[in-house]
């Protein structure tokens, strides 16, 4: 176990990126495992892994079944996306959701979601009251109900209710249940319910989409935008050299060589959501790459018609140019 800690400590100074660098492992899956820099204890009966990892033997585990202690978080993902039909144990739905991503080797779905959204559909049974609380309290739209059918998700207590076909994450307040690859949503869930907060999606795919205006949260158009399965991922700025133009329906920037550092949001969205974003936005809106200040770049929203728009680039970023707005209106009466 040294030697195979000492060689992920030199991968990691070569300069590797090992998702699971510094965890201890056991169970099937080991390629996957070692590859994302795992140390692995070697294998284990199915009935032992959740055992082992409220044990504190080992930080994760991979194994047919679902059985585990109370304090054990159990993610099993949608059949076809691992190997073999598993579940993964671990103490953090973080660490769960990490190591599901090392392991998975079928693609992702071009539509799929990488959010649970700001306000998921969730069905909760009756008798739940503060599992229902906590979930309003994050914003979800809660239901009574027992099936998943119409909603974003079901969330039972654990046992509660027989074990729907997967993806399913179990935490010590719930069962998590969401529809085939939805497995961010129900991680998304059970992260907040386990006082966790995901940044990073399961699904390696996904391009980075900066707006500006009624697609921010908060604004008209993000609904739209969060129904895509679009994930938050940062508040972000522009390089200094982009001028804001308003038009009659939604902002865009153009390259100017007396521009300024605007202010925007960064989402990942998936390839389906990307086409389906681009198709909706008007004619006088385009996604065309920008550079933010950090030096990165991603896909930002365009303006390419400047004569009939307004310059508000003076305000920084669209929020402000509103609160002018609302403060410069006529009084009533």
């Amino acid at each position: 176990m040294l030697i195979d800690a000492k060689a992920v400590d030199e991968r990691v100074r070569a300069g590797e990126s090992l998702p699971l660098a510094g965890l201890l492992a056991v169970g099937a899956a080991l390629d996957g495992l070692t590859e994302a820099g795992a140390v692995v204890l070697g294998d284990a009966a199915d009935d032992q892994c959740g055992e082992l990892v409220g044990l504190d033997i080992a930080d994760i585990a991979i194994g047919a079944g679902r059985a585990a202690p109370p304090d054990v978080v159990v993610v099993t993902p949608t059949a076809g996306l691992a190997p073999q039909r598993i579940s993964v144990f671990a103490r953090t739905v973080e660490d769960a959701q990490r190591t599901l991503r090392a392991i998975t080797t079928r693609p992702w779905p071009a539509s799929v979601r990488l959010s649970a959204g700001e306000h998921p559909r969730i069905a909760v049974p009756a008798g739940v009251a503060k599992t229902t609380g906590d979930l309003l309290a994050w914003g979800a739209v809660v239901e009574r109900g027992h099936a998943l059918a119409g909603h974003d998700a079901l969330v039972a207590p654990p046992g509660l209710l027989e074990p729907h076909a997967p993806p399913s994450v179990r935490v010590p307040a719930a069962d998590v249940f969401a529809a085939p690859f939805d497995d961010q949503v129900a991680l998304d869930i059970a992260a907040f319910l386990h006082g966790e907060q995901l940044r990073e999606p399961c699904a390696d795919t996904g391009t980075d989409v900066v707006v500006f205006g009624t697609h921010l949260r908060g604004q008209p158009l993000n609904r739209l935008f969060t129904e895509l399965g679009a994930r938050f991922r940062s508040e972000v700025k522009t390089a200094p050299r982009y001028r804001l133009i308003a038009g009659a329906t939604e902002p865009g920037v153009v390259p100017a060589a007396g521009g300024a550092s605007l202010s925007g949001e960064r989402w990942t969205i998936s390839p389906a959501g990307l086409e389906a974003f681009a198709a909706q936005l008007p004619g006088s809106l385009k996604l065309r790459e920008i550079e933010l200040d950090d030096g990165r770049t991603a896909l930002g929203v365009h303006c390419t018609d400047t004569r009939t728009g307004r310059d508000i680039t003076a305000f920084g970023d669209w929020r402000a140019y509103l609160r002018y707005l609302t403060a410069t209106r006529p009084m009533s009466g």
